[in-house]
């Protein structure tokens, strides 16, 4: 089993809503939903597994002898010491052949919630082995982002991390030539407007290849709750 820490949008938002029919599954639920194109199915299998997020701390597997209560509490703890965040407005990103939502502008506060996520939860984490470190090593990385994986687990954190929210496989130039305007059609309400970062969820996946599921989601410290 691994765990992961990612943003996951209240369940209740619109967001959650268009995201999840696009992946044609609900991360919360684990339901099957109908997706707004049959096409969707080929080329959303991957994000599909992993529920409409954005990470902030990669999957990862506990170190021996650790309980996942443990983990628990130590995302709870962290949790509490961050304030919501508004990020910029969201757009429709294509990275590295991917399609993502992103916000259009980089989020200092939401890029230091992630460096907190990665570092201070570090010490649940088993490093990874060396069919893992050679999956990652197959991309090409930088001397940074080497350094990154063999320090963290991963080699996009930090100073290397981007927040994005991935919509699709990587796709070719024709893929990408229909499903742009789907997505902007389909995400149009959420387009153009801050997202809130208001609290981190605890992922699960139950096993190699398995679908992750949100355990928890643990809100961050808003204004009205810090007043209180």
């Amino acid at each position: 089993m691994r765990h992961a820490i990612y943003f996951c949008p209240d369940p209740t938002s619109e967001l959650h809503d268009l995201g999840s029919k696009w992946l044609g599954r609900d991360a919360f639920t684990c339901d099957s939903l109908q997706q707004p194109d049959a096409r969707l199915q080929a080329i959303t299998s991957a994000p599909r597994r992993y529920g409409l997020h954005g990470t902030l701390k990669p999957p990862f597997r506990l170190k021996q002898n650790v309980q996942v209560a443990a983990l628990e509490g130590a995302v709870r703890r962290l949790s509490t010491q961050h304030q919501c965040i508004q990020t910029p407005i969201l757009t429709l990103a294509e990275l590295d052949g991917f399609l993502a939502l992103t916000p259009a502008a980089t989020c200092k506060p939401l890029d230091d919630l992630a460096a907190d996520c990665v570092q201070r939860l570090d010490d649940f984490r088993m490093p990874p082995g060396e069919v893992e470190l050679r999956r990652r090593r197959a991309a090409g990385l930088t001397d940074v982002q080497e350094q990154f994986l063999q320090q963290w687990g991963y080699p996009y954190v930090l100073d290397e991390y981007r927040f994005h929210i991935t919509l699709s496989e990587a796709l070719d130039p024709e893929e990408l030539a229909w499903v742009c305007p789907l997505a902007e059609q389909h995400f149009a309400p959420v387009l153009g407007k801050p997202l809130s970062i208001d609290a981190i969820s605890l992922m699960a996946e139950p096993g190699e290849g398995g679908e992750l599921r949100v355990l928890e989601r643990f809100p961050l410290v808003c204004n009205a709750q810090k007043a209180a």
